[in-house]
């Protein structure tokens, strides 16, 4: 039974990329503990352990090394883990369950790029969303045709107008779907047109984007929904 595993390259060193978001939909599948493990392994590196023991993995989740042989099996044959050449590759985004094959009755793809993250909002707003909220900020994205990064710029331009409340985010969003913008340089151009036409007093703005209509919701009130 091996007793060490190896998590970045040999000659590799550094902090790895992004964290992912774990879909909760595998647990039936794996089991806690090979979900816990997987995140486990997913941030190691980033504290220095490059190279736990299974008995040290076996402390921090509180099974056994043989326990935690099996979940990292399972890992492996999910595709969460992959064995390269004498170290393991932990999959930056976990893989997603959808339709059925094989005997565990589930089809393995690659997750997509996420939205506007509990991390994102954190970042900016200094306090953890709800998950109303999240759902509200994505539907830019899926409703609107908005990037994720010009709802992030929303969330940042608001953190440096110490106006850190979801109904001055909203507002911006709204303004910004009114005058079609919809990517970060959309935003950049938008915002520079809006200092011209303080400095000019009343100076015409632009629109970017394809879709200029005025968002009809942008009237309604949502105090209720932010609790503001």
């Amino acid at each position: 039974m091996m007793r060490k595993i190896r998590l970045t390259p040999p000659a590799q060193r550094g902090a790895r990329g992004a964290r992912a978001r774990l879909y909760i939909r595998w647990m039936p599948h794996l089991g806690a503990e090979a979900v816990a493990l997987y995140e486990l392994l997913r941030v190691l590196p980033d504290v220095g352990l490059d190279a736990p023991e299974l008995e040290e993995l076996a402390e921090l989740l509180r099974s056994t090394p043989e326990s935690v042989e099996r979940s990292l099996e399972a890992l492996k044959n999910a595709g969460f883990v992959a064995e390269r050449d004498g170290w393991l590759e932990v999959a930056e985004h976990p893989p997603v369950a959808a339709g059925g094959s094989g005997d565990s009755g589930i089809e393995v793809v690659q997750a997509g790029a996420e939205g506007v993250t509990p991390d994102d909002y954190f970042r900016y707003m200094g306090t953890l969303p709800a998950p109303h909220i999240l759902e509200f900020l994505n539907g830019y994205c899926e409703r609107d045709g908005m990037t994720p990064d010009a709802v992030r710029e929303a969330l940042r331009i608001a953190s440096e107008r110490d106006a850190r409340r979801v109904g001055y985010v909203r507002s911006i969003l709204e303004r910004w779907v009114e005058r079609g913008v919809r990517t970060v340089e959309d935003v950049r151009r938008f915002e520079e047109d809006r200092r011209l036409k303080l400095v000019a007093e009343g100076g015409k703005g632009v629109s970017y984007g394809e879709n200029r209509s005025a968002a009809a919701r942008r009237k309604e009130g949502y105090e209720w929904f932010f609790g503001e």
